[in-house]
């Protein structure tokens, strides 16, 4: 008579638990675009760091986002500039509203992921390094 009982909801713990998915698969294949970079994080202020140079130590990257869209990029050639070059204009989001480009005049303006905290560079062709790659980190100054 137990075997009566058990054996059906053995089978509907199995059956159910077969459905559940694993954690955070759902969410990499279906984000919610409800919540993104854009709408859900505190992305205005300003980010610093030293980024990556094909021939020089580095360039020294400072990046002011407002909360109305406009930037201002800072930029010093490390060993070559003295003083920084200074571009302004209006962010450009991706329709993802994760990833951002800042028009500079008479180049391809440079896309960053927008995180909590900081900027990732992307690399020339578009897609992202790894967030773990500090190279390519900007971080928000308080």
């Amino acid at each position: 008579m137990l075997d009566k009982i058990l054996l059906p909801l053995l089978v509907a713990l199995l059956a159910l638990s077969g459905c559940q998915t694993p954690t955070g698969s759902a969410t990499a294949r279906n984000p919610d675009p409800a919540h993104n970079s854009r709408n859900a994080l505190d992305w205005a202020g300003t980010y610093q760091g030293v980024l990556p140079c094909a021939d020089c130590p580095g360039i020294r990257t400072r990046v002011v986002l407002q909360a109305d869209g406009r930037f201002e990029l800072s930029r010093q050639y490390i060993d070559r500039q003295a003083t920084p070059t200074v571009s302004r204009g209006q962010v450009q989001w991706n329709p993802a509203g994760n990833t951002i480009t800042l028009p500079v005049p008479g180049e391809r303006g440079p896309q960053f992921r927008v995180g909590e905290g900081r900027l990732l560079q992307l690399y020339a062709d578009g897609t992202a390094p790894p967030w773990s790659d500090t190279r390519q980190v900007l971080t928000k100054t308080p």
